[in-house]
């Protein structure tokens, strides 16, 4: 039997209600939110010095726990509202041109996506994918699918370092070392790694690295982190980093001040956990839930129990001719259990996120919820 990982007193959560959709917006811890409300209750008491004193030099604080979290430096994070918001940053920013091509896989999430399509459509960047199987097993075949795909002008790898949909954790490393020794970018789309599992951007060797701060982060709605390496710098002209990378820029404005520190709460409460511990337990949920599902007849899950490439993302099947979004609305207003339909490139299923704060009695509770829904 799995245990929360965290205190339930520190559960916002309703009685009998079953979060399992972290991979789209995690819950907040009690302390979390304590200190978000603290620190707007601090900004609209000193509205001025919050703003545009003192109070904006301790957001350089959230940035040093943002860089202790990712093995970085603190000016190589920029505070941002989303991952979406930090990929679309680097996008704009780089210096790109007509014919240029650039790297993804047929399963990118629109946020990691839809600034590759503008630049498509703005300057006639050219996007070759590469399809991501739910059923990959293999680190090496991934990698190698990836340098068949190479161009003569392919300038740049932008890749998730988990899937949103299949759950496919990505030979992060593997990949941003071969995008080096081609000399073009590595950007990677981290909205479902921070707060799952540890993360050391030095040792990915990615040149940029964008993180959502409400989903595994369990921080407040609107917030996120960007890591750019020195080496991207010079080739980064985004117009909210011309003023710097300090929040609260000339190039900014004004943004979610108690947010921000509420994100660096956040990150205090994920340390504390330990993201390893979170990995063990995220992945002992997994089993514990790849185990249950097996046994329902019909239901099809394509990724391996357990290897290298598998995450807390676990995405199932339904039998043929069930609609797995008459389900999903089933399961939360007849059981309040909260998952996700993912669909994209042909695949089709049910997404359960498994975070700190669920426990085996989740599991169970959803997989007897699905039995009931499968049979009626």
């Amino acid at each position: 039997m799995t245990s929360r990982l965290i205190p339930d007193h520190d559960l916002l959560l309703p009685d009998g209600y079953i979060h399992l959709q972290t991979g789209g917006v995690g819950a907040m811890p009690r302390p979390v939110f304590d200190a978000t409300v603290a620190a707007m209750e601090a900004v609209e008491s000193d509205p001025v010095g919050e703003t545009y004193g003192p109070g904006i030099g301790r957001l350089d604080k959230v940035r040093a726990k943002a860089a202790a979290l990712l093995g970085c430096t603190s000016e190589q994070i920029v505070l941002t509202t989303s991952a979406t918001q930090g990929m679309f940053l680097v996008a704009q920013g780089l210096r790109l041109t007509h014919g240029d091509h650039v790297l993804i896989t047929d399963h990118e999430h629109p946020g990691g996506r839809l600034g590759w399509e503008w630049l498509a459509q703005r300057i006639g960047l050219e996007i070759d994918v590469v399809p991501i199987a739910a059923d990959e097993r293999d680190p090496q075949a991934i990698v190698e699918r990836f340098d068949r795909a190479l161009r003569l002008r392919t300038r740049v790898l932008s890749i998730s370092h988990i899937l949103f949909t299949t759950g496919v954790r990505l030979p992060v490393a593997e990949l941003c070392a071969l995008a080096r020794e081609h000399g073009f970018w590595a950007i990677v789309d981290g909205a479902q790694g921070p707060g799952a599992i540890p993360v050391d951007v030095p040792s990915l060797g990615c040149h940029a690295y964008a993180v959502s701060g409400h989903k595994w982060l369990c921080g407040p709605k609107g917030t996120g982190l960007l890591y750019l390496d020195d080496a991207i710098t010079e080739s980064m002209n985004a117009l909210p980093l011309v003023a710097g990378r300090h929040a609260n820029s000339d190039s900014t404005g004004i943004g979610n001040i108690a947010g921000m520190h509420g994100l660096g709460a956040a990150i205090d409460y994920v340390q504390a956990l330990g993201p390893a511990a979170i990995e063990v337990h995220n992945l002992a949920l997994r089993c514990e839930l790849y185990d249950a599902l097996a046994d329902l007849p019909g239901v099809a899950i394509p990724s391996p129990r357990d290897g290298p490439t598998v995450s807390a993302n676990l995405s199932f099947v339904l039998p043929d001719g069930v609609d797995h979004h008459a389900i999903r609305r089933n399961l939360l207003l007849r059981h309040k259990i909260y998952l996700r339909v993912v669909e994209l490139s042909g695949f089709i299923g049910l997404r359960a996120s498994l975070h700190c704060y669920n426990r085996s009695e989740d599991i169970a509770a959803l997989v007897n919820a699905l039995k009931q829904e499968l049979a009626a």
